[in-house]
């Protein structure tokens, strides 16, 4: 697995990494089939995975249906499979743990639950992790469904820039942050998305800021 020049830009301290280009290829459909074959698994099992009915793992399996490149995801860490061409240098890419969702709207309870890891630039801060976006008040950066990735270690707010915001209930949301007066500001397409104000006694922690995003395809 290898990102080009071409393939990760980065703007304003963040970088923009295309998931169908920072990933070498999906797995196919036999890999899968044997894979799943060699773990006991059945298509009931995978649709349990997928949370799609076993009539639509069918149509996936035999071709019929492409997956999704979410749900591809889901299955490649279900079965280990990590993408890796052996012809490709792989010297500039690590792999970081998904370790949950993350609320791109309101503020929601912070879902943590390892769907498995994900191949990062080499350069990625080394106490990053990922999350899912589940919302779409941030679809102007990055769409619902979409995965950024959080640097820990960096919670020094400053204007403009991306954040991962927890508040003093374990609530957590995706923002821009801006200041005078302090807020959290959505980027979104969708209007019904309102700016969150702090600094109003409520309890806020920073989670770290968003360095990167992954979009989908």
């Amino acid at each position: 697995m290898a990102f080009s020049e071409q393939e990760l830009f980065c703007q304003n301290g963040i970088c923009h990494i295309g998931i169908a280009d920072g990933l070498t290829r999906d797995m196919d459909i036999e890999e899968i089939r044997a894979r799943m074959k060699e773990r006991n698994y059945n298509q009931g099992d995978l649709a349990n995975l997928l949370g799609i009915d076993p009539t639509a793992v069918s149509k996936r399996l035999t071709g019929k249906r492409a997956f999704k490149h979410s749900e591809m995801l889901k299955v490649e860490a279900w079965l280990g499979y990590e993408g890796g061409d052996p012809e490709l240098p792989a010297a500039n890419v690590r792999m970081i743990p998904i370790i949950g969702l993350v609320a791109a709207g309101t503020m929601k309870e912070a879902v943590q639950q390892s769907m498995g890891d994900m191949p990062v630039p080499a350069s990625t801060p080394p106490g990053a992790v990922a999350l899912r976006v589940d919302g779409d008040s941030m679809d102007m950066e990055i769409e619902d469904g979409g995965t950024v990735i959080v640097d820990r270690d960096d919670r020094t707010l400053f204007p403009g820039r991306l954040y991962v915001i927890v508040n003093g209930e374990g609530e957590a949301t995706f923002k821009q942050f801006e200041s005078e007066p302090a807020r959290l500001v959505p980027r979104s397409t969708n209007p019904s998305h309102s700016t969150i104000f702090i600094g109003d006694g409520t309890t806020f922690k920073v989670f770290g800021r968003v360095t990167a995003l992954h979009r989908l395809r």
